[in-house]
Protein backbone atom coordinates (compact mmCIF):
# COMPACT_ATOMS: atom_id res chain seq x y z
CA UNK A 1 0.00 0.00 0.00
CA UNK A 2 2.71 2.38 0.79
CA UNK A 3 4.56 1.58 -2.51
CA UNK A 4 1.19 2.83 -4.44
CA UNK A 5 0.58 5.40 -2.09
CA UNK A 6 4.32 6.56 -3.27
CA UNK A 7 3.31 5.98 -7.31
CA UNK A 8 0.61 8.54 -6.84
CA UNK A 9 2.05 10.95 -4.90
CA UNK A 10 4.75 10.89 -7.95
CA UNK A 11 2.11 11.07 -10.53
CA UNK A 12 0.85 14.71 -8.67
CA UNK A 13 4.49 15.96 -8.42
CA UNK A 14 4.73 15.70 -12.34
CA UNK A 15 1.70 17.35 -12.42
CA UNK A 16 2.56 20.24 -10.50
CA UNK A 17 6.13 20.37 -12.54
CA UNK A 18 3.92 20.77 -15.25
CA UNK A 19 2.34 24.20 -13.79
CA UNK A 20 5.87 25.03 -12.43
CA UNK A 21 5.57 23.96 -9.29
CA UNK A 22 8.83 24.58 -6.80
CA UNK A 23 8.41 21.35 -5.20
CA UNK A 24 11.09 18.69 -5.72
CA UNK A 25 10.80 14.68 -6.53
CA UNK A 26 13.16 14.50 -4.19
CA UNK A 27 11.58 16.29 -1.74
CA UNK A 28 8.15 14.48 -1.63
CA UNK A 29 9.35 10.88 -2.86
CA UNK A 30 11.17 9.80 0.53
CA UNK A 31 14.92 8.47 0.18
CA UNK A 32 14.03 4.75 0.71
CA UNK A 33 12.15 4.89 -2.01
CA UNK A 34 14.55 6.01 -4.54
CA UNK A 35 15.46 2.72 -4.75
CA UNK A 36 13.60 -0.50 -3.99
CA UNK A 37 14.72 -4.57 -3.92
CA UNK A 38 13.13 -7.51 -4.04
CA UNK A 39 12.63 -10.96 -4.94
CA UNK A 40 11.17 -11.93 -8.57
CA UNK A 41 8.80 -14.74 -8.31
CA UNK A 42 9.24 -15.41 -4.94
CA UNK A 43 7.17 -16.67 -2.36
CA UNK A 44 6.56 -20.51 -1.89
CA UNK A 45 7.58 -22.99 -4.86
CA UNK A 46 7.36 -26.56 -5.15
CA UNK A 47 9.99 -28.11 -6.58
CA UNK A 48 10.58 -31.91 -7.52
CA UNK A 49 14.54 -32.84 -8.31
CA UNK A 50 15.65 -35.56 -10.57
CA UNK A 51 18.16 -37.77 -9.56
CA UNK A 52 21.11 -37.64 -12.23
CA UNK A 53 24.85 -37.39 -12.01
CA UNK A 54 24.79 -33.37 -12.43
CA UNK A 55 23.34 -30.52 -9.55
CA UNK A 56 19.89 -29.71 -10.03
CA UNK A 57 20.17 -25.84 -11.03
CA UNK A 58 17.11 -23.46 -10.02
CA UNK A 59 17.76 -19.47 -10.27
CA UNK A 60 16.40 -16.89 -8.16
CA UNK A 61 16.25 -13.45 -10.00
CA UNK A 62 16.72 -10.22 -7.55
CA UNK A 63 14.92 -7.14 -9.21
CA UNK A 64 15.90 -3.27 -8.28
CA UNK A 65 13.40 -1.15 -8.94
CA UNK A 66 11.50 2.08 -7.19
CA UNK A 67 11.44 6.18 -8.46
CA UNK A 68 15.24 6.27 -9.40
CA UNK A 69 16.72 2.63 -10.17
CA UNK A 70 19.52 4.22 -11.72
CA UNK A 71 21.07 4.02 -8.19
CA UNK A 72 23.79 1.55 -7.30
CA UNK A 73 22.54 -0.97 -4.37
CA UNK A 74 23.32 -4.12 -2.93
CA UNK A 75 21.96 -6.99 -1.23
CA UNK A 76 22.60 -10.53 0.82
CA UNK A 77 21.26 -13.93 0.34
CA UNK A 78 20.91 -15.82 2.75
CA UNK A 79 19.14 -19.03 4.37
CA UNK A 80 17.17 -18.78 7.34
CA UNK A 81 18.46 -20.78 10.37
CA UNK A 82 15.76 -23.56 11.64
CA UNK A 83 14.87 -21.14 14.30
CA UNK A 84 14.10 -18.54 12.03
CA UNK A 85 12.20 -21.16 9.90
CA UNK A 86 10.19 -22.32 12.68
CA UNK A 87 9.17 -19.04 14.13
CA UNK A 88 8.06 -17.50 10.69
CA UNK A 89 6.60 -20.58 9.20
CA UNK A 90 6.40 -23.62 11.32
CA UNK A 91 4.44 -22.34 14.39
CA UNK A 92 2.14 -20.29 12.12
CA UNK A 93 1.16 -22.74 9.93
CA UNK A 94 1.07 -25.45 12.14
CA UNK A 95 3.63 -27.90 9.76
CA UNK A 96 6.66 -29.38 10.60
CA UNK A 97 8.96 -27.66 8.05
CA UNK A 98 12.33 -29.17 8.02
CA UNK A 99 15.80 -27.26 6.90
CA UNK A 100 17.59 -29.22 4.41
CA UNK A 101 21.04 -29.79 5.09
CA UNK A 102 24.24 -27.27 4.06
CA UNK A 103 25.86 -30.54 2.39
CA UNK A 104 22.45 -30.42 0.00
CA UNK A 105 22.75 -26.91 -1.61
CA UNK A 106 25.27 -24.40 -2.92
CA UNK A 107 24.59 -20.97 -4.06
CA UNK A 108 27.03 -18.81 -6.78
CA UNK A 109 26.51 -15.74 -5.04
CA UNK A 110 25.41 -14.54 -1.39
CA UNK A 111 25.90 -11.38 -2.09
CA UNK A 112 24.97 -9.03 -5.18
CA UNK A 113 26.39 -5.60 -6.32
CA UNK A 114 24.20 -3.86 -8.24
CA UNK A 115 25.78 -1.10 -11.07
CA UNK A 116 23.70 2.30 -12.02
CA UNK A 117 22.75 0.26 -15.43
CA UNK A 118 21.99 -3.02 -13.81
CA UNK A 119 18.15 -3.31 -13.13
CA UNK A 120 18.27 -7.29 -11.93
CA UNK A 121 20.94 -9.83 -10.64
CA UNK A 122 20.69 -13.77 -10.68
CA UNK A 123 21.68 -16.41 -8.03
CA UNK A 124 21.95 -20.32 -9.27
CA UNK A 125 21.26 -22.32 -6.94
CA UNK A 126 22.68 -26.29 -6.91
CA UNK A 127 20.76 -28.83 -5.21
CA UNK A 128 22.18 -32.13 -4.54
CA UNK A 129 19.65 -34.83 -5.40
CA UNK A 130 21.18 -37.48 -3.42
CA UNK A 131 21.71 -35.14 -0.03
CA UNK A 132 18.23 -33.88 -0.25
CA UNK A 133 17.01 -37.85 -0.59
CA UNK A 134 19.05 -38.67 2.27
CA UNK A 135 18.06 -36.21 4.56
CA UNK A 136 14.05 -36.26 3.63
CA UNK A 137 14.50 -40.09 4.25
CA UNK A 138 15.54 -39.18 7.64
CA UNK A 139 11.94 -37.98 8.42
CA UNK A 140 9.39 -38.85 5.49
CA UNK A 141 6.79 -36.93 7.30
CA UNK A 142 8.33 -33.39 7.24
CA UNK A 143 8.02 -31.26 4.51
CA UNK A 144 11.42 -30.26 3.63
CA UNK A 145 12.30 -26.77 2.78
CA UNK A 146 15.16 -24.75 1.36
CA UNK A 147 13.82 -20.90 2.51
CA UNK A 148 15.80 -18.10 1.12
CA UNK A 149 15.60 -14.47 2.40
CA UNK A 150 16.95 -11.27 0.71
CA UNK A 151 18.38 -8.55 3.19
CA UNK A 152 20.29 -4.95 2.66
CA UNK A 153 22.07 -3.04 5.45
CA UNK A 154 21.78 -0.03 2.92
CA UNK A 155 18.69 -0.18 0.58
CA UNK A 156 15.50 -0.61 0.82
CA UNK A 157 13.78 -4.30 0.18
CA UNK A 158 10.39 -5.43 -0.32
CA UNK A 159 9.02 -6.74 2.75
CA UNK A 160 6.22 -8.78 0.90
CA UNK A 161 8.97 -9.74 -1.68
CA UNK A 162 11.68 -10.65 0.30
CA UNK A 163 12.02 -14.48 0.34
CA UNK A 164 11.78 -17.60 -1.95
CA UNK A 165 10.75 -20.50 -0.18
CA UNK A 166 11.57 -24.03 -1.97
CA UNK A 167 9.20 -26.76 -0.72
CA UNK A 168 11.17 -30.39 -2.42
CA UNK A 169 8.38 -32.37 -2.78
CA UNK A 170 10.82 -35.62 -3.92
CA UNK A 171 13.40 -36.63 -5.53
CA UNK A 172 12.88 -38.68 -8.53
CA UNK A 173 14.94 -40.74 -11.20
CA UNK A 174 14.67 -39.87 -14.60
CA UNK A 175 12.41 -41.52 -17.05
CA UNK A 176 11.95 -42.31 -20.86
CA UNK A 177 8.54 -43.29 -22.14
CA UNK A 178 5.90 -42.45 -25.11
CA UNK A 179 3.80 -39.26 -24.86
CA UNK A 180 1.07 -41.09 -25.56
CA UNK A 181 0.35 -44.72 -24.26
CA UNK A 182 -3.48 -44.87 -24.36
CA UNK A 183 -5.38 -47.02 -27.31
CA UNK A 184 -6.89 -45.07 -30.00
CA UNK A 185 -8.13 -46.91 -33.37
CA UNK A 186 -7.40 -45.32 -36.48
CA UNK A 187 -9.83 -46.49 -38.92
CA UNK A 188 -8.74 -47.43 -42.38
CA UNK A 189 -10.85 -48.57 -45.28
CA UNK A 190 -10.11 -51.95 -47.01
CA UNK A 191 -8.77 -51.64 -50.63
CA UNK A 192 -7.72 -48.15 -50.08
CA UNK A 193 -5.21 -48.22 -48.09
CA UNK A 194 -1.43 -48.20 -48.95
CA UNK A 195 2.10 -48.12 -47.11
CA UNK A 196 1.90 -45.42 -44.16
CA UNK A 197 4.14 -44.44 -41.43
CA UNK A 198 3.14 -43.40 -37.93
CA UNK A 199 4.82 -41.32 -35.62
CA UNK A 200 5.13 -41.34 -31.86
CA UNK A 201 6.17 -39.43 -29.81
CA UNK A 202 8.54 -40.79 -27.13
CA UNK A 203 11.62 -38.54 -24.64
CA UNK A 204 12.52 -37.85 -20.84
CA UNK A 205 10.52 -36.48 -18.80
CA UNK A 206 13.33 -33.93 -18.14
CA UNK A 207 15.78 -31.78 -19.99
CA UNK A 208 18.19 -34.03 -21.53
CA UNK A 209 22.15 -33.53 -20.95
CA UNK A 210 23.12 -37.12 -22.28
CA UNK A 211 23.18 -39.36 -25.29
CA UNK A 212 20.69 -42.20 -24.40
CA UNK A 213 20.34 -44.95 -26.46
CA UNK A 214 17.10 -46.82 -26.33
CA UNK A 215 15.91 -50.06 -27.46
CA UNK A 216 12.57 -51.11 -29.01
CA UNK A 217 10.54 -54.57 -29.41
CA UNK A 218 7.19 -55.59 -30.54
CA UNK A 219 5.03 -56.89 -27.46
CA UNK A 220 2.30 -59.00 -28.53
CA UNK A 221 1.77 -60.06 -24.99
CA UNK A 222 0.03 -56.59 -24.61
CA UNK A 223 -2.23 -57.63 -27.18
CA UNK A 224 -3.98 -60.44 -25.28
CA UNK A 225 -3.82 -59.14 -21.90
CA UNK A 226 -5.44 -55.93 -23.60
CA UNK A 227 -8.32 -57.88 -25.41
CA UNK A 228 -9.09 -59.80 -21.90
CA UNK A 229 -9.35 -56.83 -20.01
CA UNK A 230 -11.21 -54.85 -22.28
CA UNK A 231 -13.38 -57.42 -24.34
CA UNK A 232 -11.62 -56.73 -27.63
CA UNK A 233 -10.00 -58.65 -30.35
CA UNK A 234 -7.53 -57.48 -31.68
CA UNK A 235 -4.91 -59.34 -33.42
CA UNK A 236 -0.99 -59.07 -34.12
CA UNK A 237 -0.05 -56.92 -37.27
CA UNK A 238 1.21 -60.08 -39.59
CA UNK A 239 5.08 -60.50 -39.93
CA UNK A 240 6.65 -58.69 -42.86
CA UNK A 241 3.74 -55.68 -43.08
CA UNK A 242 5.38 -53.57 -40.64
CA UNK A 243 9.21 -51.81 -39.80
CA UNK A 244 10.10 -50.58 -36.46
CA UNK A 245 13.41 -49.18 -35.76
CA UNK A 246 15.04 -51.16 -33.03
CA UNK A 247 17.72 -48.88 -31.88
CA UNK A 248 17.54 -45.34 -31.60
CA UNK A 249 19.52 -42.56 -29.71
CA UNK A 250 17.87 -39.73 -28.31
CA UNK A 251 20.74 -36.98 -28.15
CA UNK A 252 21.89 -34.58 -25.69
CA UNK A 253 19.59 -31.45 -26.31
CA UNK A 254 16.97 -33.36 -27.08
CA UNK A 255 13.96 -34.11 -24.92
CA UNK A 256 11.47 -36.00 -27.47
CA UNK A 257 11.80 -37.30 -30.62
CA UNK A 258 9.37 -39.68 -32.76
CA UNK A 259 9.58 -42.94 -34.06
CA UNK A 260 8.82 -43.51 -37.31
CA UNK A 261 6.45 -47.17 -37.46
CA UNK A 262 6.41 -48.18 -41.45
CA UNK A 263 2.99 -50.24 -42.10
CA UNK A 264 1.85 -52.02 -45.27
CA UNK A 265 -1.55 -51.41 -45.40
CA UNK A 266 -2.40 -52.82 -48.70
CA UNK A 267 -0.84 -56.34 -47.12
CA UNK A 268 -3.70 -56.61 -44.57
CA UNK A 269 -7.37 -58.01 -44.36
CA UNK A 270 -10.34 -56.45 -42.44
CA UNK A 271 -9.94 -56.42 -38.89
CA UNK A 272 -8.59 -55.14 -35.63
CA UNK A 273 -5.01 -54.94 -35.74
CA UNK A 274 -2.25 -54.09 -32.71
CA UNK A 275 1.32 -53.12 -33.28
CA UNK A 276 2.42 -52.50 -29.33
CA UNK A 277 5.91 -50.97 -29.61
CA UNK A 278 7.67 -51.27 -26.26
CA UNK A 279 10.82 -49.48 -24.61
CA UNK A 280 12.45 -52.42 -23.32
CA UNK A 281 16.26 -50.85 -22.52
CA UNK A 282 17.75 -47.62 -22.34
CA UNK A 283 21.59 -46.68 -21.83
CA UNK A 284 20.58 -44.50 -18.60
CA UNK A 285 17.85 -44.08 -15.63
CA UNK A 286 14.39 -45.45 -16.10
CA UNK A 287 11.79 -46.44 -18.60
CA UNK A 288 8.56 -45.54 -17.26
CA UNK A 289 6.46 -48.30 -16.15
CA UNK A 290 3.22 -46.46 -17.21
CA UNK A 291 4.55 -45.20 -20.43
CA UNK A 292 6.45 -48.06 -21.97
CA UNK A 293 4.47 -48.98 -24.53
CA UNK A 294 2.55 -47.21 -27.48
CA UNK A 295 0.08 -49.36 -28.97
CA UNK A 296 -0.64 -48.51 -31.96
CA UNK A 297 -4.23 -49.95 -33.03
CA UNK A 298 -5.86 -50.17 -36.41
CA UNK A 299 -9.62 -50.81 -37.77
CA UNK A 300 -9.31 -52.22 -41.31
CA UNK A 301 -13.07 -51.60 -42.06
CA UNK A 302 -14.86 -53.32 -44.55
CA UNK A 303 -17.67 -51.82 -47.05
CA UNK A 304 -20.19 -49.90 -45.56
CA UNK A 305 -23.36 -52.40 -46.31
CA UNK A 306 -26.32 -50.87 -47.81
CA UNK A 307 -29.40 -51.72 -46.34
CA UNK A 308 -31.59 -51.43 -48.78
CA UNK A 309 -34.25 -54.49 -48.10
CA UNK A 310 -33.41 -55.99 -44.95
CA UNK A 311 -35.30 -56.05 -42.67
CA UNK A 312 -35.16 -56.36 -38.24
CA UNK A 313 -37.59 -58.77 -35.60
CA UNK A 314 -37.00 -58.19 -31.75
CA UNK A 315 -38.40 -60.39 -28.85
CA UNK A 316 -39.46 -57.42 -27.06
CA UNK A 317 -40.96 -54.22 -28.95
CA UNK A 318 -43.01 -51.24 -27.42
CA UNK A 319 -45.48 -50.72 -29.92
CA UNK A 320 -47.30 -48.23 -28.71
CA UNK A 321 -45.88 -46.12 -26.13
CA UNK A 322 -43.25 -44.27 -28.21
CA UNK A 323 -45.52 -42.99 -30.42
CA UNK A 324 -46.88 -44.83 -33.89
CA UNK A 325 -44.31 -46.23 -35.72
CA UNK A 326 -41.78 -45.78 -33.22
CA UNK A 327 -40.24 -48.55 -30.55
CA UNK A 328 -40.36 -51.52 -33.15
CA UNK A 329 -37.53 -53.22 -34.36
CA UNK A 330 -37.16 -52.23 -38.23
CA UNK A 331 -36.91 -48.93 -36.72
CA UNK A 332 -32.64 -49.58 -37.04
CA UNK A 333 -32.89 -49.66 -40.20
CA UNK A 334 -34.73 -46.83 -41.16
CA UNK A 335 -32.31 -43.68 -41.48
CA UNK A 336 -34.40 -41.61 -39.25
CA UNK A 337 -32.31 -40.58 -36.36
CA UNK A 338 -35.41 -40.05 -34.21
CA UNK A 339 -36.48 -43.18 -33.99
CA UNK A 340 -35.86 -46.11 -32.40
CA UNK A 341 -36.15 -49.56 -31.24
CA UNK A 342 -36.92 -49.91 -27.47
CA UNK A 343 -37.85 -52.89 -25.46
CA UNK A 344 -41.62 -53.20 -24.29
CA UNK A 345 -42.81 -51.39 -21.18
CA UNK A 346 -46.09 -49.69 -21.28
CA UNK A 347 -47.83 -53.03 -21.29
CA UNK A 348 -46.42 -54.24 -18.44
CA UNK A 349 -45.32 -57.58 -20.16
CA UNK A 350 -41.61 -56.40 -20.15
CA UNK A 351 -39.07 -59.82 -20.24
CA UNK A 352 -35.60 -59.98 -18.54
CA UNK A 353 -32.59 -59.37 -19.91
CA UNK A 354 -30.99 -60.35 -22.74
CA UNK A 355 -32.82 -59.24 -25.39
CA UNK A 356 -32.46 -60.07 -29.10
CA UNK A 357 -32.40 -57.97 -32.38
CA UNK A 358 -32.50 -60.02 -35.11
CA UNK A 359 -31.47 -58.39 -38.82
CA UNK A 360 -32.08 -60.33 -41.89
CA UNK A 361 -29.86 -59.26 -45.15
CA UNK A 362 -31.24 -60.97 -47.56
CA UNK A 363 -27.98 -61.98 -48.78
CA UNK A 364 -24.73 -62.94 -47.76
CA UNK A 365 -21.72 -60.98 -46.36
CA UNK A 366 -18.49 -61.63 -44.84
CA UNK A 367 -19.32 -59.28 -42.14
CA UNK A 368 -16.22 -57.24 -40.44
CA UNK A 369 -17.62 -54.12 -37.87
CA UNK A 370 -21.23 -53.86 -36.62
CA UNK A 371 -21.73 -50.01 -35.74
CA UNK A 372 -25.13 -49.21 -32.87
CA UNK A 373 -26.23 -45.88 -32.08
CA UNK A 374 -27.86 -45.33 -28.51
CA UNK A 375 -31.35 -43.56 -28.93
CA UNK A 376 -30.72 -39.88 -29.59
CA UNK A 377 -31.64 -38.52 -26.21
CA UNK A 378 -30.42 -36.92 -22.93
CA UNK A 379 -31.21 -39.49 -20.91
CA UNK A 380 -32.12 -42.57 -22.09
CA UNK A 381 -29.10 -44.30 -23.71
CA UNK A 382 -29.34 -47.61 -22.11
CA UNK A 383 -28.15 -50.57 -24.06
CA UNK A 384 -25.23 -51.12 -22.10
CA UNK A 385 -23.28 -54.01 -23.23
CA UNK A 386 -23.96 -57.28 -25.16
CA UNK A 387 -22.79 -59.77 -27.75
CA UNK A 388 -22.64 -59.95 -32.21
CA UNK A 389 -23.76 -63.61 -33.53
CA UNK A 390 -23.65 -64.09 -37.49
CA UNK A 391 -25.87 -67.31 -39.14
CA UNK A 392 -26.67 -68.35 -42.34
CA UNK A 393 -29.97 -70.07 -41.33
CA UNK A 394 -31.14 -68.09 -38.77
CA UNK A 395 -30.52 -71.63 -36.47
CA UNK A 396 -26.96 -72.27 -36.15
CA UNK A 397 -25.68 -69.09 -34.92
CA UNK A 398 -22.16 -68.19 -34.86
CA UNK A 399 -20.62 -65.93 -31.80
CA UNK A 400 -18.22 -63.56 -33.40
CA UNK A 401 -17.84 -60.54 -30.77
CA UNK A 402 -19.11 -58.14 -27.60
CA UNK A 403 -19.62 -54.76 -27.70
CA UNK A 404 -19.50 -52.49 -24.29
CA UNK A 405 -21.67 -49.18 -25.58
CA UNK A 406 -20.63 -45.82 -23.83
CA UNK A 407 -23.55 -43.36 -23.47
CA UNK A 408 -22.76 -40.71 -26.37
CA UNK A 409 -24.57 -39.96 -29.66
CA UNK A 410 -22.04 -40.84 -32.23
CA UNK A 411 -22.01 -44.37 -33.64
CA UNK A 412 -20.29 -46.73 -31.62
CA UNK A 413 -18.07 -49.01 -34.02
CA UNK A 414 -16.93 -52.27 -33.22
CA UNK A 415 -15.18 -55.62 -34.67
CA UNK A 416 -16.05 -58.72 -35.13
CA UNK A 417 -14.66 -61.78 -36.68
CA UNK A 418 -14.88 -61.54 -39.86
CA UNK A 419 -17.74 -64.38 -40.52
CA UNK A 420 -19.81 -65.21 -43.84
CA UNK A 421 -24.04 -65.08 -43.24
CA UNK A 422 -27.06 -63.56 -43.62
CA UNK A 423 -28.38 -62.98 -40.29
CA UNK A 424 -26.86 -60.71 -37.84
CA UNK A 425 -27.90 -61.04 -33.80
CA UNK A 426 -27.32 -58.30 -31.25
CA UNK A 427 -27.91 -60.05 -27.89
CA UNK A 428 -27.90 -57.04 -24.90
CA UNK A 429 -27.39 -58.46 -21.91
CA UNK A 430 -27.14 -55.61 -19.76
CA UNK A 431 -28.29 -51.87 -19.85
CA UNK A 432 -27.74 -48.70 -18.41
CA UNK A 433 -30.93 -48.19 -16.92
CA UNK A 434 -32.71 -50.57 -15.03
CA UNK A 435 -33.12 -53.47 -17.45
CA UNK A 436 -34.57 -51.14 -20.57
CA UNK A 437 -32.87 -51.03 -23.77
CA UNK A 438 -33.12 -49.69 -26.61
CA UNK A 439 -30.88 -48.75 -30.33
CA UNK A 440 -31.45 -45.88 -32.97
CA UNK A 441 -29.46 -47.66 -35.78
CA UNK A 442 -27.76 -50.87 -36.58
CA UNK A 443 -25.32 -50.32 -39.33
CA UNK A 444 -23.03 -53.42 -40.72
CA UNK A 445 -19.42 -53.48 -43.02
CA UNK A 446 -18.13 -56.16 -44.50
CA UNK A 447 -17.47 -57.59 -48.15
CA UNK A 448 -19.52 -59.43 -50.64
Amino acid sequence: MKIRTILLMGGLVLLGACSESKYDLDQLVPEEYHKILYVNNGGKQDLTLYDTDEDNKYTLSVVKSGSDPSLTASVKVSVLTQAELDKEYSEPEGTNYKLIGENCYSLDATTLDFSSADRYKLVNIFLKPQSVKAFMETDPEAVWVLPLQVTSETDSINAEKNELFLKLTGVITPAIGFANSDVEVKQLEYGSVSTFTEKVKFGLDTDNKWDLECRFVVDEEYIAEYNADNGTNFKALPEGTYTVPEMITLPNGTTNMELEVTIKGDQLATGDYMLPVKIVEVSQFEISEAKAVAPLAFRIMGHKLSRTGWTAEADTEELTGEGAGNGVAGCVLDDNLSTFWHSTWQTGNRIPLPYELIIDTKKEYTFTQLALMQRQHDSNRDTKAGEFYISSDKENWTKVGAFNMQQILEAQTFAVTPTKGRYIKIKMTDSFRDGYCSLSEVYAYGLE
